[in-house]
């Protein structure tokens, strides 16, 4: 008590002290205006001097409003002080509410807004001692022991699980995602459907669209007769099953406050586009498609020139790659293929007169041209070294083909993983190179 008579009398002296300095300066302001007021009515002053007078008397406000002000804030500070006898019990019953709430929409949060939550007062008060427990904890240096019975429980009761959260945060409806994004090649190579264990292809390996004048020889014998067949080969291409497994408990189906389904559908497509990409680039033909990169893939290598300098490449060598390919693959589209650090590279060559010879496409928006032909970025192409082949041009849909068996399907198991829920995705799909003179790849020495 004998702090509190102390606080009070502290205000008082306070209040007084502002009152009088206030009153003072009204007194003195008046005071300068009647003077005013007199000069005015007997013209004795001149409107310079008149003005300059009330420049002064607003000024005096100016500054007499400044101290009220940090009057005021003085007086705040002494009323908002934590004192020993000044506790925060007015709002204590509304925090303590808020964590009940806080409480409910954890356990419950799918609620119905037509059913607001109510608490009970057991409920407020085991909230209200573990706010009072909160804060003893801060100034205990002997930790949670030194704490009473009913705080202790307060503080059980409002334990957020393992993590030992006291107050929730809330939880956001939308799932960031900041994972780098592999180029998508299906979309790039050729694509077919079957409904068989496997496609086959004819490789016609033999020239022998060659005719004879007649006057080259003397007569027409059976030796000058060539067998179609000859050179005929055969290319299949099998689809591999292609298997992604998602483990979910079902408190996190139940309980989500996400849109679970759309969340995981968009992992599963990730992993399957990422895995055929890859395997379209570098993929071994070892239970997976053989990759255009692969050195057994056939596709002929164009080293770069012997006037570029080792571990480059020059805007001669890309249009050199380009025309390195067979004309009759260059009418139906070709493209190169680059990474984002090749790509950089490419934009900042320039020809002799200075102009770049990486220009954006009139037709398509956010597309390059080199040598009028687009430019595609394959992050699974590698980067600029000595040996790497960073560069490629071909007509993709050409040179390879992707073979779907079966599209991506789920299967539900809530059996073999316990208490969780399995979610089996499976899908055939295979691919291969079929015209490996159709592209080209650039080779840095």
């Amino acid at each position: 008590m004998a702090a509190d008579d102390a606080t009070i009398t502290d205000l008082l002296q306070a209040v007084n002290a502002t009152r009088g300095e206030l009153a003072r300066a009204d007194d003195a302001r008046q005071h300068a205006l009647a003077e005013l007021r007199k000069d005015v009515e007997a013209g004795s002053k001149s409107v310079t001097e008149v003005t300059a007078k009330i420049d002064r008397i607003s000024a005096a406000m100016a500054a007499d409003i400044g101290k009220l002000q940090a009057a005021m804030n003085a007086l705040s500070t002494k009323v908002g002080r934590p004192t020993a006898g000044m506790g925060i019990v007015v709002s204590e019953e509304t925090e303590a509410r808020a964590l009940c709430e806080s409480r409910y929409r954890l356990r419950v949060p799918k609620f119905d807004a037509a059913m607001p939550f109510s608490p009970a007062d057991t409920d407020i008060d085991d909230a209200m001692n573990a706010i009072r427990g909160i804060r003893r904890l801060f100034k205990a240096p002997a930790g949670i022991e030194q704490l009473g019975p009913a705080e202790r429980k307060g503080l059980s009761s409002f334990n957020l699980g393992s993590s030992g959260f006291i107050l929730p945060p809330e939880m956001s409806s939308t799932v960031l995602s900041c994972l780098t994004d592999a180029s998508d090649m299906a979309g790039v190579v050729g694509s077919t459907t079957i409904s068989g264990p496997s496609i086959k292809f004819l490789i016609d390996n033999a020239d022998l669209d060659i005719a004879t004048w007649a006057c080259d020889v003397d007569c027409w014998s059976a030796n000058r007769v060539a067998d179609i067949t000859r050179g005929l080969g055969e290319a299949e291409i099998k689809p591999e099953s292609l298997r992604y497994i998602v483990c979910a408990s079902r408190d996190l189906l139940e309980d989500a406050s996400v849109d679970i389904e759309s969340w995981t559908l968009a992992k599963v497509n990730r992993a399957v586009r990422n895995t055929i990409s890859a395997a379209i680039m570098t993929g071994d033909g070892l239970g997976k498609p053989q990759g255009i990169l692969q050195p057994g893939a056939g596709i002929p290598i164009c080293d770069t020139s012997d006037a570029t300098p080792a571990g480059q490449f020059t805007w001669q060598d890309l249009i050199m790659l380009k025309w390195m390919v067979p004309m009759q693959f260059h009418a139906n589209g070709g493209s190169y293929l680059m990474n984002q650090d090749t790509f950089a590279r490419a934009l900042t060559m320039s020809d002799t007169t200075g102009r770049p010879i990486m220009i954006a496409s009139p037709t398509q928006a956010g597309t390059f041209l080199i040598n009028g032909s687009p430019v595609t970025i394959a992050t699974q192409m590698p980067s600029v070294a000595p040996g790497a082949t960073p560069v490629a041009f071909g007509n993709w849909r050409l040179v390879y083909m992707l073979v779907n068996r079966r599209a991506v399907t789920m299967q539900q198991d809530p059996y073999s993983a316990g208490f969780c829920v399995l979610f089996k995705f499976e899908a055939r799909v295979g691919g291969g190179i079929i015209c490996p003179n159709a592209a080209r790849l650039m080779r840095i020495h």
